[in-house]
C-alpha cells in the first residue's frame, strides 16, 4: 500500500499496525506529534483514552471513534480526530488516525467566550437596562438589570420578543432618548426614560432605559407609587428592594425625615407577593399615646366610654398584606412588648377582649432616629429592635445624591402641571446647575 500520496494533506494522517507500531505518518502528522516511522502509538502520543486498537486485539470487536477536542500529551496541542480500521483482502491490518491541529480554533473560541464573560460583567454593571434585539424584536442579550424589571420570574429572557414583554411595538420605540409608558410582567406599566439605537453592522437594536418614576399600582387600584431617582446609591437601595420584596421578612427604614421612607415602604409592598392586599399604616408619633394601643390593635364594644361597637385596629386590617409603622421610635415602650408579641406569635388581642386573632402579616417599620442609641438609653427594647431589624435600609438624603435633583424638578412640574391644569414652561437649567 503506497501511502506517500497522503504527504501533502493538511490534516495528519498516521497508520499504525496490529502491533501497535507506527508504519506510516505524513509530514503534518511528524510536526504535530513529533513522531517517526517504528515508534509505538502508546505513551505521550496515545491520544484516544479508551484505544479501539486494544479492544479489537482483545475481542475483535472495533468501535469507531471520533473525537473533537483532545489534548495530546506529546505536545500540549488540541486536535479533533478519527480513527478507522484499514482492511486489506476482507481482513484488518491496521488503523488508521486522522487528525487536525485546532488549537488556535480551540483558543479562539475560549477567548470568546472570555469576552462574553467580560461583556456580561460590564453589562450586569451598567446601572441602566439594556437590551439588545434582532431585527424580529427578539432578546439575543441583556443585562441583569433589564431583566429584574421585564421578567425575573424566568432564569433566562433570551429569545423572548419584546413587544410582548413591553406590550409596545418595535417600531414604537423611540431612537432619541424620551419618556415612554411600557408594560412589564414584573412591573406591569412604568415610565422608563428609553433609547433604542439601530445597529449599523447588525439588523437590531440596543435598547437602554430606566425608570423615571418606578410606577405601580397600589393596592386599592387608586393611588401610586412613584420612586424617582438615577443616584449610584438609590439604584443600590432600589435593587435591595427588589431583592426583599418577595421575602416575608421585616424590614426597617433608617433616614432623616423627607426622604421618602413611606414611599420606598409601598415600593417593597407593591413588588412583593402581597401586592394585591393591603398596605395599612400608622404613623406612631401622631397619634396620641391614650389611643395608639386602641388604634394599633383595636377594642372591644364597652372598652372604654364612647366605643359603642367592636372596631378592628391596624393590625387587623393588614392582614394578609403589609403594616407600616411609621416613626416606630416613638412607640411607647409598654406597646413594644405587644408589638413583640404580635411579631412572633402572629397574634394579638384587641383592647379589653379575651379572644386572640391570628394575622399573617409583614412589617416594614421607619424612623429618623437612631433606635440603636435609644436601646442603649433604655427607651427601646433591644428584642423588638432586631426582630424590625431583619433587614435594614438606609436612605440617603438628597444633599447626598444630588444627580436625581433634576428627574424630581421634572417629575413635580408634570404632576402639578396635570394637578392644576396649567403648563409650566420656566426653564429651571440655571438653576439646577447651581444646586447639583
Amino acid at each position: 500500500m503506497d501511502l506517500k500520496i497522503l504527504d501533502d494533506l493538511s490534516n495528519g494522517i498516521v497508520f499504525i499496525d496490529l502491533n501497535k507500531k507506527i508504519k506510516y505518518l505524513n509530514k503534518t502528522a511528524k510536526s504535530i506529534i513529533k513522531k517517526e516511522e517504528g515508534d509505538p502509538c502508546f505513551g505521550p502520543f496515545d491520544i484516544c483514552k479508551n484505544c479501539p486498537i486494544d479492544n479489537f486485539l482483545k475481542n475483535g470487536m472495533f468501535k469507531k471513534v471520533e473525537n473533537f477536542d483532545t489534548k495530546l500529551l506529546c505536545c500540549n496541542k488540541t486536535v479533533c480526530y478519527s480513527i478507522n480500521p484499514v482492511y486489506e483482502d476482507g481482513k484488518v491490518i491496521g488503523f488508521l488516525e486522522e487528525f487536525r491541529d485546532s488549537t488556535k480554533l480551540h483558543e479562539y473560541i475560549e477567548e470568546i467566550e472570555k469576552e462574553k464573560e467580560f461583556n456580561k460583567i460590564v453589562l450586569d454593571s451598567v446601572i441602566d437596562a439594556i437590551i439588545v434585539i434582532d431585527e424580529e424584536g427578539k432578546i439575543i442579550q441583556y443585562n441583569q438589570v433589564a431583566k429584574n424589571l421585564i421578567c425575573k420570574e424566568v432564569d433566562n429572557i433570551k429569545g423572548m420578543n419584546i413587544e410582548l414583554l413591553f406590550n409596545k411595538k418595535v417600531s414604537e420605540l423611540p431612537t432619541n432618548r424620551k419618556d415612554v409608558f411600557i408594560e412589564t410582567p414584573a412591573l406591569g406599566k412604568i415610565k422608563v426614560s428609553l433609547v433604542a439605537t439601530p445597529m449599523k453592522n447588525f439588523k437590531g437594536r440596543v435598547i437602554s432605559f430606566y425608570v423615571v418614576p418606578e410606577c405601580m399600582l397600589s393596592s386599592d387600584n387608586i393611588s401610586k407609587t412613584r420612586l424617582i431617582s438615577k443616584s449610584p446609591s438609590m439604584s443600590y437601595i432600589i435593587e435591595i428592594a427588589k431583592t426583599v420584596a418577595d421575602t416575608n421578612a421585616n424590614v426597617l427604614l433608617e433616614g432623616e425625615s423627607g426622604t421618602g421612607k413611606n414611599v420606598l415602604a409601598k415600593y417593597i409592598h407593591n413588588l412583593s407577593s402581597r401586592r394585591d392586599k393591603p398596605f395599612i399604616k400608622i404613623n406612631c408619633a401622631a397619634i396620641p399615646e391614650n389611643l395608639l394601643e386602641s388604634e394599633l390593635f383595636g377594642y372591644v364594644k364597652g372598652a372604654f366610654t364612647g366605643a359603642i361597637k367592636d372596631k378592628p385596629g391596624k393590625v387587623e386590617l393588614a392582614d394578609k398584606g403589609t403594616l407600616f409603622l411609621d416613626e416606630i421610635g416613638e412607640l411607647p415602650i409598654y406597646l413594644q412588648s405587644k408589638l413583640l408579641h404580635l411579631i412572633q406569635e402572629k397574634e394579638f388581642e384587641r383592647l379589653e377582649d379575651l379572644k386572640t386573632r391570628k394575622v399573617d402579616i409583614r412589617i416594614i417599620a421607619a424612623t429618623n432616629r437612631d433606635l440603636y442609641q435609644l436601646v442603649k438609653e433604655g427607651k427601646f427594647r433591644e428584642d423588638l429592635y432586631y426582630r424590625l431589624k431583619v433587614i435594614s435600609i438606609k436612605v440617603p438624603p438628597l444633599r447626598e445624591r444630588k444627580e436625581d435633583i433634576p428627574f424630581l424638578i421634572n417629575y413635580f412640574i408634570e404632576f402639578y402641571s396635570e394637578n392644576y391644569k396649567k403648563k409650566i414652561k420656566k426653564n429651571f437649567s440655571r438653576s439646577i446647575k447651581n444646586i447639583t
